[in-house]
């Protein structure tokens, strides 16, 4: 393995470390994103309903990033399924309908051997274990490799600091996150990203967590303004309006003067 010599390379080496990062940044706040809406959110004197209806459109977002994962898993354990039921009873299948009876006797004879030796359970052990593990993996390996091609998700899951109203997600992670991604992680390493041979093991992954901090400063920055704009306090929640937060500066102007 040739030893890395641009900055660019020695950044690709901390890929795993800074998926890490990533990773516990979920774990640390995986309860607002299982649910959009959650009552840690509510200040005595406001309306549940109101709250919930300005978190409606994230929640959208949510639910079906979660479905298209939730296929992902399914279709995994189906052809995990496959996977050990054709490595258990597809060769002796096979045997017996290619050698026929005589396979099948011959098959028989061996099994009644090894119970009468006190070895089959051993075989019978042994072979489920190896069938069940290659069966897991092959599932486990079919939903990582249809989650990872889901670019659909990819792109939603970067938007979510765009919806309109409310965004939890944005409200508890975005800090951070913008810190982890333009700070902790070097410039070095996302400039791998535009590489017409990429290699990064995940590159939509990669693309799609650069874009959720990216879209956090634009929906800060919008709020920001819109306070502005609107004499609100620094800490006062901002209603996105329905068409979301805008993308173009000329845009930005023409909602936050709404």
């Amino acid at each position: 393995m040739m030893e890395p010599k641009t900055a660019m390379e020695k950044e690709l080496l901390k890929e795993s470390l800074y998926k890490n990062r990533v990773q516990d940044i979920l774990r640390k706040h995986k309860g607002f994103l299982s649910s959009s809406y959650n009552a840690d959110v509510a200040k005595e004197g406001d309306d549940i309903e109101v709250l919930k209806k300005q978190y409606s459109a994230e929640r959208k977002i949510i639910d079906h990033i979660i479905s298209n994962e939730r296929s992902a898993f399914l279709s995994g354990l189906a052809l995990s399924g496959v996977v050990f039921a054709s490595v258990r009873f597809g060769p002796r299948y096979l045997a017996v309908k290619i050698g026929g009876i005589e396979k099948a006797r011959a098959l028989k004879e061996a099994d009644d051997a090894a119970r009468k030796a006190g070895t089959r359970w051993i075989q019978q052990g042994v072979s489920f274990l190896f069938e069940a593990s290659f069966g897991a993996w092959a599932g486990y390996r079919g939903y990582t490799m249809i989650s990872s091609k889901n670019v659909n998700s990819y792109d939603e899951i970067a938007k979510i600091p765009l919806c309109a109203g409310r965004s939890i997600v944005s409200e508890k992670i975005c800090s951070e996150w913008v810190d982890l991604v333009h700070n902790e992680i070097s410039n070095d390493f996302w400039k791998n990203l535009d590489e017409e041979d990429c290699r990064l093991k995940d590159k939509g992954r990669w693309t799609s967590v650069l874009g959720f901090a990216d879209n956090c400063i634009k929906r800060k920055a919008f709020e920001d303004s819109y306070r502005k704009q609107h004499g609100m306090k620094p800490e006062d929640p901002v209603d996105v309006p329905e068409s979301g937060v805008p993308i173009t500066n000329a845009e930005q102007q023409q909602q936050t003067e709404k």
